[in-house]
């Protein structure tokens, strides 16, 4: 998964930006790098020690990681897609992309066999924002979009599908893609839902104030990530987490990991959505560069580190993200134009690696490309069209 969210959203255009936050008003900013170091992490009740080492950025020495399923340029046609057809099997989905301003055409679907279709025509407020956005499985089999004032999550391969009111909007998908976790948009006092595609059943998750607590994902064991929203726009130095499992009474799981031993006097924990690991045991944090919170709290844009903490270890990692003011050695620029003006966005945690959207200055460069979280080997993988608003925005597998 990965467009931006305010905390505790209630309106978000088609990107998945929140464009209205809920009851807390946060400003959003942008921000710079990060650094880490050896310390102790408080993990729930358990004292984790140590960090792996930074991996670099780029390296040449290890394998460039590759994605099969990812085209290896995105071009768009020339006259409108042809619509999706409302039911039956059209194909595995690889992505989609969108021109997001107000009275732009509706999102495109890319399949595997590389055909485009048109999606639903998005309602959209007075302002021409949308309230949810398309979402792909991270197997490519389902798709969910908002459909004839409903949100529909229908069998790309088949013609099962589940409807939900309108105002529903996707959070995350688990990695082997049986559940997705849906939350009201409309309505702040609903319980986010766990939605299983396979059998359709629908549980709530259970004890959650959407004051407190955001959703954020869900484990392959069906368990509900929830992410603890701050009080006040203050630097979050620690990252406070709960466990829930829609389908038990068991108490929530807690885990805490303090993060303070890993950055600066300046940086804090950033208000991106977290991504999960492929494997479901780790969570990318962004990492900001702040000054002063209470005139605002950065977001990722412009390029910068991501912390990976282990769930079950509590094991931090630092990822690096390149960006062509990133300090030490100049990092080649992706055309001419961009020399010192291009950065790095992530889209989504794939097993391969994690993926960024490459933006350049001058739009010429720009692409998708996977990062090694272990190496910091970097690979492009899909070329996208010269800057345009029609691929302003990308939804890829999982996000």
């Amino acid at each position: 998964m990965l467009g931006e969210v305010a905390e505790q959203a209630k309106v978000y255009d088609v990107t998945g930006r929140a464009v209205r936050v809920a009851r807390r008003r946060r400003q959003v900013v942008r921000f710079a790098p990060v650094a880490a170091a050896m310390a102790v992490v408080a993990f729930g009740a358990v004292a984790v020690v140590g960090l792996r080492p930074d991996p670099p950025v780029g390296s040449t020495a290890a394998p460039v990681p590759v994605v099969d399923w990812l085209p290896g340029r995105l071009d768009l046609p020339v006259s409108g897609p042809d619509p999706l057809p409302a039911a039956g099997a059209t194909g595995r989905g690889v992505l989609v992309y969108a021109d997001t301003r107000p009275g732009a055409a509706p999102p495109v679907l890319l399949t595997e066999n590389g055909r485009q279709y048109r999606l639903a025509e998005p309602v959209t407020s007075a302002q021409g924002f949308s309230h949810t956005r398309p979402t792909l499985s991270p197997d490519g089999r389902w798709l969910g979009e908002q459909r004839d004032g409903r949100y529909v999550v229908r069998d790309l391969t088949g013609d099962v599908r589940h409807e939900f009111a309108d105002g529903t909007s996707p959070v995350a998908w688990s990695p082997q893609s049986r559940w997705l976790l849906l939350t009201d948009n409309f309505d702040e006092d609903a319980p986010p839902v766990r939605l299983d595609v396979r059998s359709g059943q629908r549980l709530p998750v259970p004890g959650v104030d959407r004051e407190l607590w955001q959703a954020v994902a869900v484990l392959p064991s069906g368990e509900a990530v929830l992410s603890r929203i701050p009080s006040e726009p203050v630097r979050r130095t620690d990252v406070e987490i709960r466990l829930v499992d829609p389908a038990s009474d068991a108490a929530p799981t807690p885990i805490r990991v303090d993060l303070r031993p890993y950055l600066r006097l300046t940086e804090s924990v950033g208000t991106e959505m977290p991504r999960l690991s492929p494997d479901g045991r780790a969570l990318l944090f962004d990492v900001v560069h702040v000054l002063d919170p209470s005139r605002g709290m950065p977001g990722l844009d412009h390029g910068g580190d991501l912390f990976e903490v282990d769930l079950t270890g509590g094991e931090v990692r630092r990822v690096p993200l390149p960006y062509s003011d990133r300090p030490g050695p100049p990092l080649p620029s992706p055309s001419p134009m961009a020399a010192r003006n291009w950065w790095t966005e992530p889209l989504g945690y794939l097993p391969e690696g994690v993926l960024l959207r490459l933006r350049t200055a001058d739009g010429r460069g720009d692409a998708l490309q996977v990062i090694d979280p272990a190496t910091g080997a970097v690979g492009t993988v899909t070329e996208l069209p010269g800057r345009g608003p029609a691929v302003e925005f990308i939804w890829p597998r999982g996000s």
